[in-house]
């Protein structure tokens, strides 16, 4: 064939494919598997949460669509917040979340939706929502990692009697096998097909919204969502070895942390054999150099500013140069690369719609300075970082993108390593074991030959029993004079067509 997807879920996969096949591109493609994502993928991703979407056209056009969720323009008393803690326990690491009225932003995922449709849609949206409608109607299965991702965030889906009756039957989490509907969804976004946008953002769904965030310690208001609005910005680019890295800018600091890391690593001495114990220092050197220094959106841009200027000043040396993600690539070369979350769900719905609104209030890495120390009315960091990497002739190479909260610029950065300085196949880039340093600690899954009593690591260090979902799950194409790859990652059971 000549495209390629590459995914978190069959049916996501499977509808971007139908679109492909009828004659649509790959942004049609991508707005059709955004819809079913939200039926398909529900701790993942909601019409009550956010993304970004990493563009690059066929005429050689790049942007990045900032669809994420914006603060609130008020807030109140946290004495009248509902606002409270969960456990996620990965197993070998534990996580907490906040959920709750109070942890929810105002969304952009249907006004991206709506962006991407004027700016590069060819079909019409009502078309594009007939799958997400389908499988919203009729139910889909629940797999393997769902029940999984289910499990996980258990005090999420039995927190309130909505998260119960949508995730729960005969009080028992569903199962692989059995089917789960949203039939109130599938009339949303019938209706919403047809009405457009302010079918979400005005109208009865916003007032049912805004009153029950007013009247059960919620912050979001009809000016809220009347005024949100998609960003367009510049994708933060980076010459390495070569080619162009495009990711995402700031405000979020996802791409701007893989920049930083990808800038220190190209000085090291690259190590002979990937998984060495030199392997490893040159990673954690890396990123431990990106982690002393911050990662609040001011500092970044300081060190950003330094590290261009200095780029523009070495030319010659230069030229050696609970998130899901989806990537697409059509057979004219347009490719996106689109990473969403809704956090994990503050386990509170629109009343009548089946839409699960966002916690990005409630999520500590978006928050640095600490819960409820958000700024009114700007739009919030991610460490989402939707890549597209360009070939020496200014065409799509290499497009990914990860879920996996704040490890998702380094599982990033490693597939990149493994396919750009290791000359790996994309099977072995996205399959081999990652790491992830933090100040306080280095995750490490099984695999690395690493002899720590012969190296200076400060971290205490926490080793992982074969792969984890804790390092993401790093869906990506690949696209050379061989021919189009595109592999899921298993870690999350990824998909692939091709």
């Amino acid at each position: 064939m000549d495209f390629a997807i590459s995914g978190g879920h069959e049916a996501t996969t499977e509808a971007a494919f139908e679109v492909l096949k009828a004659g649509g591109n790959a942004f049609d493609a991508a707005i059709a598997a955004f819809m079913v994502s939200f039926v398909a993928e529900p701790f993942m991703s909601s019409a009550g949460a956010g993304a970004f979407a990493n563009v690059f056209t066929a005429s050689g056009k790049a942007k990045v669509y900032d669809f994420f969720c914006q603060t609130p323009k008020k807030k109140r008393s946290i004495s009248e917040v509902e606002f409270y803690p969960v456990e996620v326990d990965f197993g070998e690491e534990k996580e907490y979340f906040h959920i709750g009225r109070g942890s929810t932003a105002v969304p952009g995922s249907i006004a991206g939706i709506y962006a991407l449709h004027e700016q590069h849609g060819t079909m019409p949206l009502k078309e594009l929502a007939q799958a997400a409608i389908r499988y919203a109607k009729e139910g889909i299965t629940i797999n393997n990692f769902q029940r999984l991702d289910m499990e996980l965030l258990e005090n999420i889906a039995r927190a309130t009697p909505e998260t119960r009756a949508m995730f729960c039957q005969n009080n028992q989490l569903l199962n692989i096998g059995d089917q789960m509907f949203m039939p109130q969804l599938a009339d949303f976004l019938d209706y919403m097909s047809h009405e457009g946008k302010d079918a979400f953002y005005q109208g009865e769904v916003a007032k049912s919204l805004v009153d029950d965030h007013k009247q059960n310690g919620g912050f979001l208001t009809l000016e809220d969502l009347k005024e949100y609005k998609v960003i367009v910005r510049e994708p933060l680019q980076l010459p390495y070895k070569g080619k162009t890295i495009l990711t995402n800018p700031l405000p979020s600091t996802g791409g701007s942390i893989l920049v930083l890391a990808l800038a220190y690593l190209k000085e090291l001495a690259q190590a002979k054999e990937p998984l060495s114990s030199k392997f490893v220092l040159n990673l954690h050197q890396a990123f431990l150099q990106v982690e002393q220094g911050g990662k609040l959106p001011e500092e970044l841009q300081n060190r950003l500013q330094l590290l261009f200027d200095n780029l523009k000043n070495n030319q010659a040396s230069e030229k050696r140069g609970s998130t899901s993600h989806f990537n697409i690539i059509d057979k004219w070369n347009n490719a996106i690369s689109l990473t969403m979350t809704i956090g994990e769900g503050s386990a509170t719905y629109i009343k009548g719609t089946d839409i699960h609104l966002n916690n990005m209030l409630g999520e500590a890495p978006l928050l640095p300075n600490g819960f409820h120390s958000w700024l009114p009315n700007v739009r919030l960091s991610s460490m989402m970082a939707p890549t597209i990497v360009l070939n020496d002739r200014g065409k799509p190479e290499i497009i990914l993108g990860s879920g996996g909260s704040s490890r998702i610029p380094s599982v990033i950065l490693q597939v990149l390593h493994y396919l750009i300085d290791y000359k790996l196949s994309l099977e072995d880039a996205i399959n081999l074991p990652r790491l992830h340093v933090s100040q306080k600690m280095l995750f490490m899954e099984e695999g690395f030959q690493f002899d720590e009593g012969k190296v200076n690591i400060s971290q205490k260090i926490k080793r992982f029993k074969g792969t984890s979902l804790f390092f993401g799950g790093v869906h990506a194409i690949f696209k050379d004079q061989n021919g189009l790859f595109a592999l899921g990652d298993d870690r999350r059971d990824g998909v692939a067509i091709l």
